[in-house]
């Protein structure tokens, strides 16, 4: 028998085992930033994703009309759930006897996008806000577009995903103004 095949189909895996590159993981953070202070509970919902953002990996808007990902750094979760995670700490934990409204949408935007003068990060959410005692198929008390952009001051994929976070809260902070004027 000759193992001259076997011996060469061996070493070609091992050395393809030996060069996988290795995979980083991000998460949005998850402290609560203070800014959000809703005068209702708001319960976060699951957020869909775009089927863009639905990949594990974060993407690059590298013109208007492509997109890009980085190739070893992945979110540490579904998108969806993070931004929920964020929005959710963000809002605070339920007060007793407050109203409670239901929060749910769309990411439509989490990425990185490259400009001439440098990169920024931007968020974009579809929000959708109803009563908590209302069922879903009833009209919505609230439905908007929120959308939060900074720049990212270090060419990084840490520096990008902390900007990405406080974008969350600063929309976090929009949707607490808006539902405590409801």
């Amino acid at each position: 028998m000759n193992l001259r095949p076997l011996v060469f189909a061996v070493l070609c895996v091992s050395c393809a085992c030996a060069s996988a590159p290795k995979i980083n993981y991000y998460s949005l953070g998850m402290e609560s930033s203070d800014e959000a202070r809703p005068a209702v509970n708001l319960t976060v919902e699951r957020l869909r994703t775009t089927e863009a953002l639905g990949r594990s990996q974060i993407m690059i808007r590298a013109s208007a009309t492509r997109i890009e990902y980085y190739a070893v750094d992945h979110w540490a979760g579904g998108l969806g759930e993070l931004v929920q995670q964020r929005l959710a700490t963000a809002f605070g934990p339920p007060v007793e006897g407050r109203n409670t409204f239901k929060v749910s949408g769309m990411v439509v935007a989490c990425e990185q996008v490259d400009r001439p003068g440098g990169s920024e990060a931007r968020v974009k959410l579809n929000i959708v806000i109803r009563d908590a005692d209302e069922a879903r198929y009833q009209p919505p008390l609230l439905e908007k577009t929120y959308q939060a952009s900074r720049g990212v001051a270090k060419p990084c994929v840490e520096a990008l995903v902390d900007v990405l976070s406080r974008c969350v809260d600063q929309i976090a902070a929009e949707i607490a103004a808006d539902v405590s004027s409801l």
